[in-house]
């Protein structure tokens, strides 16, 4: 009785998960061009079950979409398969060729969310100089607490996963609270329970990448 009442909430999460992965998904934000916009997506072990909705979004805009780990396959959270990346964080020297940096979900209610990636100086330089060159930085859930550790949120309004409060406190950011919409400030846009917010996620960053964009006065 011990063994099935242990297994009876895994298969709950798992049917309720293919339930989820079956339902038909809303239109996602208009098209920005099939390859105009190229962006190197920062997984950390222990991939956050639902980034697909992220990411679908995302290729539905025409966005170009690299994923880099630590390593070539990362765990998955509590349900899901391993997930194969594009390319090692290791093997990435510049980012200067990407017009968005973005660090995705990592389950985060153990306390280690991004423990990999947090302990890889080189992974803390890619996001600085991305900060630093203006790119586009995505931080979503756990993925905040990255920002703080590169010491690229000071000053600057964050949301994201509440249990890493004090991370972002400490590294000088702005709480703009956990249960709100996306927050854009500057070049760093940070949100919590990205799967809820995929689409206003993709239409700030389609917004953004619009005025980057854009070509400016005339001389």
């Amino acid at each position: 009785m011990r063994t099935l009442s242990r297994t009876i909430p895994v298969l709950v999460v798992c049917l309720v998960l293919l339930l989820v992965i079956s339902l038909p998904r809303p239109e996602s934000a208009p098209r920005s061009g099939p390859g105009e916009i190229r962006i190197l997506m920062l997984f950390g072990d222990n991939v956050g079950g639902f980034h697909y909705f992220t990411t679908d979004v995302w290729e539905q805009c025409g966005w170009r979409l690299t994923s880099a780990g630590m390593q070539p396959t990362l765990s998955p959270c509590a349900v899901g398969v391993p997930f194969n990346v594009d390319t090692l964080i290791t093997e990435i020297t510049d980012v200067s060729n990407y017009d968005c940096l973005a660090i995705m979900q990592s389950f985060s209610r153990n306390g280690d969310s991004h423990d990999d990636i947090l302990a890889s100086p080189g992974a803390l330089a890619l996001v600085q100089q991305a900060v630093a060159e203006s790119l586009l930085v995505v931080a979503n859930c756990g993925g905040v607490r990255v920002l703080a550790a590169a010491d690229v949120i000071d000053g600057v309004t964050v949301t994201g996963f509440p249990g890493y409060y004090n991370e972002y406190i400490s590294a000088g950011a702005i709480w703009a609270g956990p249960g709100v919409p996306p927050v854009l400030d500057g070049n760093i846009l940070t949100a919590n329970t990205g799967h809820h917010y995929c689409h206003q996620i993709a239409e700030v960053m389609r917004v953004y990448f619009a005025d980057k964009l854009a070509p400016g006065p005339a001389n």
